[in-house]
């Protein structure tokens, strides 16, 4: 009897192990661009997208023995599936995956995100690799201008005001820590808008006020583009004043861009 219980789970074993759940490997190192696995076929996995649409990461495995099979995207925020991965060999390397997804859905874009890669060690053993993956940088720009000077008028040509008083504030929470904010494009008139400088970086959140009066070089309209970037990707807000009313000053332009 002993010989034939042995002797069934010799069978049983291999059946056993197929069926034994995979480990879950968490990534501790929060939501920055690197991440560093002290144990499993994953080394450390590199996040190396530039845009909010098309999610990339550089996967080391550990040893060339280690492989991983497949892997998907989900929402933090609501745990659903956003997108299946693409996994190829990098050809410079045998420990080496490069790793791509698109994400289409334009609402979880600020989300953050996990990705979920199924791997197997060189021993068989099945891991669940997870890669946390930040949301587009959160940029809430309200500002306001009022007539603060003359108003020029001037023949065959729009008139302007001469000065202006600007209200700013700029809340940015970029969800890294390795994050950068600069003004893109302000047509030549600076604003100072981060803390008296056009850039702010590296940074996680902050909250940016400026309240003064500028002098208008006979500027038809204020153009200014501000944009954050972290590793998921970037957000950029669009704001353009008409300056030709004489009676005020009123917005042409306000827009979020997630790219």
């Amino acid at each position: 009897m002993n010989y034939l219980k042995a002797s069934l789970f010799a069978v049983l074993l291999p059946s056993l192990n197929v069926l034994a759940l995979d480990q879950n490997i968490a990534d501790v190192d929060g939501f920055e661009r690197v991440t560093n696995y002290a144990y499993g076929p994953v080394q450390s996995a590199l996040i190396t997208s530039d845009r909010a649409h098309k999610l990339t990461i550089n996967v080391q495995l550990r040893n060339e023995q280690s492989v991983c099979s497949f892997a998907n995207v989900y929402s933090n925020k609501t745990n659903a599936h956003l997108s299946y991965v693409n996994i190829v060999a990098d050809t410079q390397s045998n420990t080496m995956l490069l790793l791509d997804a698109d994400l289409n859905d334009e609402s979880s874009l600020l989300d953050s995100k996990s990705v979920h890669i199924n791997c197997r060690d060189e021993s068989g053993i099945g891991y669940n690799v997870f890669v946390n993956i930040p949301g587009a940088p959160i940029v809430d720009w309200q500002i306001s201008l009022e007539p603060a000077g003359e108003f020029i008028y001037q023949p065959y040509s729009f008139g302007y005001h001469s000065a202006y008083s600007i209200k700013s504030k700029i809340t940015v929470n970029n969800q890294n820590t390795q994050s950068y904010c600069t003004t893109l494009a302000n047509r030549g008139v600076s604003l100072g808008l981060f803390n008296g400088e056009d850039r702010k970086g590296p940074f996680h959140s902050d909250v940016f006020i400026k309240n003064e009066v500028v002098m208008n070089p006979a500027q038809p309209v204020l153009y200014q583009i501000i944009e954050c970037e972290n590793a998921a990707g970037k957000t950029m807000v669009v704001k353009v004043f008409n300056l030709t009313n004489p009676t005020l000053i009123h917005t042409w332009e306000d827009q979020v861009i997630i790219k």
